[in-house]
Parts: C-alpha cells; sequence; structure tokens
C-alpha cells in the first residue's frame, strides 16, 4: 500500500505471456485505490464565506449556503490501469541491463499515471506540483518492491470511508505531508527531522539545513570549513501549505537542483553560532 494525500492504492505487478505476440511478454501495472468510496463532509457555509472573501461568490450563495449546511460528496475512485509494458524475452535474456533500464522507465510512467489520477480529487490531494513529483516517487518505490516481492497488495474495500474536512483543515495535512517526508528522505535525515525539526543536505560544496517552522530560513554553511554561508528565504505560492510541505519541496530544491535554490531565494546575512545540531525551543524546559 502507498498514500498519494488521502488516497491509498494497492500496487499490482504481473508477468505474463502477450496474448497478441507468442514471442513477447507483458508486465502489467496495475493501481487499486484501498477504499473504493470516500464520502467527505464539508460545511458549504466556511467554503462560500471564503470565497466570497476572495470575490469569487457573492452574498446569496453565503446566505443559500447557510440554509442549507453541512453536506456530503461522495466520490467513486477508479483502478488506474492496467498499464501494459510488452518486451521481447530474448531482450530480457540476454541485454538485461538495457531490459531493466526500459522497465524502469515504464514504472516511472506509471507512477506519474497514478499521481494524474489522484490529482484529479483535490479534495483528497494537496495540489502541489513539488509534492506530486515526491508522490510520483513513493508510488515509483512501491512499485519495484512489488516486482521484487517484498510488498503484496490488498484487497480493495468495498465499505466506504468517511472524511470530514473540517478535521482536514485543521491538521491532518500536515501529518499527510510528515508522512511524506518519511517516504521522500532518507532514514537518517528522518531521524533528524523527528528529533530536531530539520533536515541538513549536502549538494556540492555546501549543506543545505532547512527547518520545519513556516517560512523559516534555510541556513548554507561550507561543507569543508563549517562556516556559515548564508540564509536564504524561499516563499511559495501557497502560503497555507503545512510546515512539512514546505520542508520537502525545499528538500527537493535543494538536492537535485541547489541552483534554483539560489535563484528563487532571497539571501540574507550568514547564520549565527557553529554548526551544530540543538533541541528546538518548544523542548527547553524552564
Amino acid at each position: 500500500m502507498i498514500r498519494t494525500g488521502y488516497l491509498r492504492w494497492e500496487i499490482e505487478v504481473e508477468d505474463v505471456r502477450s496474448p497478441a505476440d507468442a514471442q513477447a511478454r507483458e508486465v502489467v501495472f496495475l493501481a487499486r485505490p484501498s477504499h473504493r468510496v470516500v464520502r467527505i463532509k464539508s460545511n458549504r457555509h466556511a467554503e462560500a464565506a471564503e470565497q466570497f472573501t476572495r470575490g469569487e461568490a457573492s452574498y446569496d450563495a453565503v446566505l443559500r449556503s447557510l440554509e442549507k449546511g453541512a453536506s456530503q460528496v461522495e466520490l467513486t475512485v477508479p483502478d488506474v490501469g492496467p498499464h501494459r509494458f510488452r518486451y521481447s524475452e530474448a531482450d530480457r535474456a540476454r541485454m538485461l541491463r538495457y531490459w531493466l533500464e526500459k522497465l524502469h522507465r515504464e514504472v516511472s510512467a506509471f507512477a506519474h499515471e497514478v499521481v494524474r489520477a489522484a490529482a484529479s480529487f483535490p479534495q483528497l490531494v494537496i495540489a502541489s506540483p513539488a509534492l506530486r513529483a515526491g508522490y510520483a516517487r513513493m508510488v515509483e518505490a512501491e512499485t519495484f518492491k512489488v516486482i521484487e516481492g517484498k510488498s503484496r497488495p490488498q484487497p480493495t474495500s468495498d465499505e466506504p470511508i468517511d472524511i470530514d474536512a473540517a478535521a482536514y483543515q485543521q491538521g491532518v495535512p500536515e501529518l499527510v505531508a510528515a508522512e511524506l517526508v518519511r517516504n521522500v528522505v532518507e532514514p537518517k535525515e528522518f531521524h533528524e527531522f523527528c528529533q530536531f525539526d530539520m533536515i541538513t543536505v549536502k549538494a556540492g560544496d555546501n549543506y543545505y539545513r532547512i527547518p520545519r517552522r513556516p517560512h523559516g530560513l534555510i541556513e548554507v554553511w561550507d561543507a569543508k570549513t563549517k562556516r556559515p554561508v548564508a540564509r536564504l528565504c524561499v516563499v511559495f505560492q501557497d502560503a497555507g501549505m503545512p510546515p512539512s510541505d514546505e520542508v520537502v519541496m525545499k528538500y527537493l530544491l535543494a538536492k537535485h537542483q541547489p541552483d534554483m535554490l539560489w535563484q528563487v531565494g532571497v539571501r540574507f546575512s550568514p547564520p549565527a553560532g557553529k554548526f551544530e545540531m540543538t533541541a528546538p525551543r518548544r523542548w527547553t524546559v524552564d
């Protein structure tokens, strides 16, 4: 099982004889939702009030939503796939490395297909391109676990799962984002995230220290001398995203596109003190 936001998927992979070509085989990828039906309870009045505040709805819509009260939306999540990858048995036997490269490309394409399908349910998946890239990486890793026999899909449940949109807005996104951090970063980095509310990434000649605090500045340290270089302020368009979402987005930039981080970030004076870990202030005992 792998999760993209509120949606959970069971990944199936089969290697079967191709019905169209006796000399070929097919790898068949399929993603099934763990829960086929998702019921979301929402407060239409709160949504209409927010739309009125942003100028997207009239006050009449607010009054009408107040009369209707809470509503419930039922979503049916379809399967994704089957995604078929046909290959020649000769390629697998004689050119294993070439076959594995093709398999990896197909797994990546299937993972992005799953994320695109999940993104069609904006109530259940956070709308962020960087996070969706992280989700695709998670689905890709889970698919390879299934191929290697390290993970087995479970049956899809026909029982609906209930979600309260009010609870979702109050803190569940942060929990979902924290689970995404676990799946995207390395185990040592996740331990640092849990213990010290930060993640340290080495890219090129620098260390990038990404705090979990909302809108926290990224500390940049020289990897050889451990001397402070600068602090970077990186602000994303969605100012209300959970703190852990910011961590994932900044982590992906620092690890894979550090130059982009310097381009989009506003540079401030170097951090004070030494290159060391200290417990966050919320853990300090007076």
